[in-house]
């Protein structure tokens, strides 16, 4: 089913400090409707909820928006400020003000001192974790400039905010109808501990952001067991040293592993993939409590086929689910297991008195699906890379630091690497096309690309004014920046993983056994479209981090893969039985989750020169973290996921500080084996780490992570660079060298250098003063990328020759210029200017958090459609337009390229005739 897009409503993300700030010190809260609750099963049922209690989204003029106050997103990133710690921070500020502002300055600051001393209850600092446990168990009113009061309370996490630490909140009015239809009307009593971190996360899944709803009868479902496939394989095991009390390393033998081979993925008839998904493969479904990639596969062809080959009436045949309850061969459209419906996890918190718990779970769910018009929400399928193709026609996809920081390549090899990224590089320093090309293949909303490219197709002469030379410089210096992180390109894509597809067909009519059947495909074979079969190929998923995580495959054909499954170029077919790809793969499942697949000769042949490094395996223990599901509770699940996710930044950094040693270590030739393999330790560690931050909200480890990260990071084999000591000065807060009153030498001490890639992807003003050549692959990357050559040199044309001439043209020659309206564009598009230039770099700050980035660039976008609104409603005539442009050069102060975007955004045809053309 297709339906509108447009669907999104956008709602106010506050700061849980702001808010706390209203309630205590009338604070003013700022509307920032920069949040959004996507196009989603619970949008839908918002929509139908405020409709009932007579609210509805409001439309903003600006934009084509919609946004309600019914819910707010709460971000915990600041705690509240004491008053003393405000007075503090206004003193120092003080011989930063201009002279003639400074007394109004101290006078507001003596009236804050006042406002302190009558009222020092308010003005106690809150740290977050209070924040949290505050608002949570009582939420918060926001009162409006006309006195009117809204309370609040906390609701769910939106499904892409599990990580963050944010929070929903949602109007008092309709949280009952809200909660009762996000947890399928279940009641779990406050008094009863229960996996109540999972029950958070599962509620959220009807939140997802959806593409369009599909229809599935539950009666057309057939549900089956998961199958586990257990083996041992000699690995590096990750458990506590018992000497130390911390993580290490432990190589051993015939370790245990096991793997859920059908874990999060679906079997879905090809019928249903139609209109938009029509040449699709992979629907990633959601419906309450249920997560699935569903795989496009012929199960009618299939059964049929089966039963004609075994005298089995295929009309009449029947077969049983996991309760033993009995469903028509001809009547299944979707085969899936537990693993993808998590409702099933609370069967006992639920039906425990019942003789089979999951079986009374799974009837009512199917009666809940049915009340929602049996409608599963479609999130995404899967997608061909965007990111452009070689002269082969070969499409290309981007790596990561991690992935090329993982295999020990040399210069030389780099440099063959990124042979494509270099070419391109002078390509688009030199060949105008080209850097035309890539500005409108990068245009969106939000920069200048298409305003360029279509003056380049105006007048192509524009390429040779120094505004434009200058734009290009920078876009072309941002781009050589970003192939600095290791964004280099080779042939090869993202696939979706499909485990085992064959067998699960064959699981599902009872007809495999995971110890003896013949498998489709064995150990590291594949079976994919996107390369040639009977060829080797290099695949990562991220997360990555060390060696043992890259996974050699062989592309393997098999000819019933072909026949039931419809598969294009981003599907990739599997193994796990008796293989360890989950585990090479970091914790992989079949949900939706990815491989890189790459077919370079360079990348395959050093893949294999680190097959030999173990697969590393997680043996802390732990146990799921039951508690009873109250608001208190609910907010130290949270407070415990926002701090895990703080740490993996640093867990990441940490592991490829390990790595670049490790390398560099490798090739010493007074190289220390037990300096090595304390590094290799440690980056296992990391390895293990990661995915323990991800679930310390769902599991119970008994680990301190700080201390297991403090333990990494102060270990002594780090200490590689000398370094001046300083001192603080007490009066400027300089740092000054410390001298030996003795020697008059100023003294040293060793420091952790950092890997020369780290300038681009940790975030540190004073990271250039820490870091040193390592002999590792970013590095030579990094040093390849820096010996670029000029562009070739080309002579200047002034911007003015590329405008008409006005006393060519009657309308601008006996026209005069709106100066008012010119004053009016000119004070618009800097302000503009000024709010984006702020905006940009929040947003810059910003590492990998999906959401935060997401709210920052919904606050960029809302400021230019703001600007862009009130520009458009002017109607510019010939001979304004042609001032405008004029002063582009006359004024340095106009920000040149924001203006010829607004201009271009809001007046078009004025705009580009005012070009001549060439």
């Amino acid at each position: 089913m297709n339906e509108n897009k447009n669907l999104d409503i956008y709602i106010q993300s506050l700061e849980a400090s702001n808010i706390w700030e209203h309630i205590n010190r009338d604070k003013e809260i700022q509307n920032n409707f920069v949040g959004m609750i996507p196009y989603s099963l619970e949008s839908m049922q918002l929509r139908k909820v405020m409709k009932k209690h007579s609210m509805k989204p409001t439309p903003v003029k600006e934009s084509n928006k919609e946004t309600t106050d019914a819910v707010i997103n709460v971000k915990f990133n600041s705690k509240v400020k004491s008053g003393e710690e405000i007075i503090k921070k206004m003193q120092k500020n003080i011989p930063k003000i201009e002279a003639e502002k400074v007394d109004a300055y101290k006078e507001k600051m003596n009236q804050l001192q006042v406002e302190i001393s009558e009222n020092s209850g308010s003005w106690n600092g809150v740290s977050n974790n209070e924040l949290r446990r505050q608002l949570y168990k009582d939420g918060f009113t926001i009162t409006d400039e006309n006195g009117n009061e809204t309370h609040y309370k906390a609701y769910k996490r939106s499904s892409s905010k599990s990580r963050s630490g944010q929070c929903l909140f949602i109007h008092e009015d309709i949280y009952n109808d809200m909660v009762n239809w996000s947890r399928m009307g279940l009641k779990f009593p406050e008094d009863k501990k229960i996996d109540f971190a999972s029950l958070l996360a599962y509620e959220s899944l009807v939140g997802s952001s959806i593409k369009s709803t599909i229809k599935i009868n539950p009666k057309n479902i057939l549900l089956v067991d998961d199958v586990e496939s257990e083996f041992t394989r000699d690995a590096n095991v990750v458990k506590k040293n018992e000497k130390t009390g911390l993580l290490d390393s432990f190589p051993e033998k015939d370790v245990k592993i096991s793997n859920s081979i059908f874990d999060g993925e679906s079997l879905l008839d090809h019928t249903y993939f139609k209109g938009e998904q029509a040449d699709k493969s992979m629907l990633l479904l959601r419906n309450h409590m249920f997560k699935s990639a569903a795989f496009n596969t012929n199960i009618q062809l299939f059964l049929k086929e089966y039963a004609d080959k075994n005298g089995i009436d295929y009309d009449t045949w029947k077969i049983k689910n996991m309760f033993g309850q009995y469903i028509k061969a001809t009547d299944i459209h979707l085969i899936t297991t537990p693993s993808s419906l998590k409702a099933l996890r609370f069967s006992k918190d639920i039906f425990g008195d019942k003789e089979n718990p999951q079986k009374e779970m799974w009837n009512y769910w199917k009666k809940v699906v049915n009340k929602d018009e049996k409608k599963f929400g479609v999130c995404k399928t899967e997608g061909m890379s965007k990111r452009g193709k070689d002269e082969n026609k070969n499409v290309l996809q981007q790596m990561s630091y991690q992935m090329i920081n993982s295999i020990p390549f040399k210069r030389e090899q780099v440099k063959e690497l990124s042979e494509f990224e270099r070419g391109y590089i002078e390509r688009l320093k030199n060949e105008d096309k080209e850097f035309i090309s890539y500005l409108a293949d990068n245009a969106n909303k939000m920069n200048s690309n298409d305003a360029l490219v279509d003056l380049y197709h105006r007048n192509n002469k524009i390429v040779n004014t120094i505004l434009f030379k200058n734009f290009r410089k920078k876009t072309i210096n941002k781009y050589v920046t970003y192939v600095k992180n290791g964004k280099i390109r080779l042939p090869g894509d993202y696939a979706v993983l499909l485990g085992n597809g064959l067998e699960f067909l064959y699981h599902s009519i009872s007809q495999y056994d995971v110890n003896k059947s013949e498998l489709a495909l064995k150990g590291n074979q594949v079976y994919t479209t996107m390369f040639k079969f009977g060829d080797e190929y290099t695949a990562f998923r991220n997360p990555h981090t060390s060696p043992s995580n890259v996974l050699v495959v062989e592309n393997t054909y098999n000819k019933d893969i072909e026949r039931y499954f419809n598969l294009t170029d981003n599907i990739v077919c599997v193994n796990s039985v008796k293989f360890e790809i989950l585990d090479i793969l970091s914790g992989a499942d079949f949900d939706s989750d990815t491989i890189a697949i790459f077919n370079n000769e360079k990348l395959l042949q050093a893949s294999k020169g680190v097959e030999n490094y173990n697969v590393c395996i997680n043996h802390l223990d732990s146990q799921k973290a039951s508690y009873e599901p109250t608001m208190s509770n609910m907010s130290i699940i949270d407070n415990t996921l926002s701090q895990s996710q703080r740490h993996i930044g640093k867990i990441v950094n940490l592991g490829q500080q390990c790595m670049s040693m490790y390398w560099d270590g490798l090739e010493d030739e007074n190289k220390s084996d037990k300096k090595l393999s304390v590094l290799l330790k440690k980056t296992d560690v990391m390895t293990v780490l990661s995915g323990v931050a991800i679930d310390m909200a769902k599991k119970l480890y008994n680990i301190d992570m700080k201390r297991e990260i403090k333990n990494v990071d102060s270990a002594d084999v780090y200490k590689t660079k000398k370094v001046d000591k300083t001192k603080k000065d007490k009066e400027t807060g300089e740092l000054l060298p410390v001298v030996n009153k003795e020697t008059g030498e100023i003294a040293t001490k060793q420091i952790k250098a950092n890997p020369l890639f780290f300038l681009y992807v940790k975030q540190s003003k004073t990271i250039k003063d820490r870091i040193k050549f390592y002999d590792t692959s970013m590095d030579h990357l990094y040093e390849v990328l820096k010996k670029q050559e000029y562009a070739k040199h080309r002579s200047n044309i002034d911007f003015m020759d590329i405008l008409v001439d006005k006393d060519t043209v009657e309308e601008i020659k006996k026209g005069d210029p709106d100066y008012g309206q010119h004053e009016k564009i000119i004070d618009y598009v800097t302000k503009m200017s000024e709010k984006l230039k702020n905006a940009y770099g929040d947003l810059n700050k910003i590492k990998d958090d999906e959401e935060m980035e997401k709210e920052h660039l919904n606050k960029i976008d809302d400021i230019i459609r703001y600007y862009e609104y009130y520009v458009g409603k002017l109607e510019v005539k010939p001979a304004t337009m042609h001032h405008l442009l004029n002063s582009i050069v006359k004024d340095k102060d106009i920000p040149a390229i924001k203006l010829i975007k607004v201009l271009h955004k809001t007046q078009y045809n004025v705009f580009i005739n005012s070009f001549k053309l060439a």
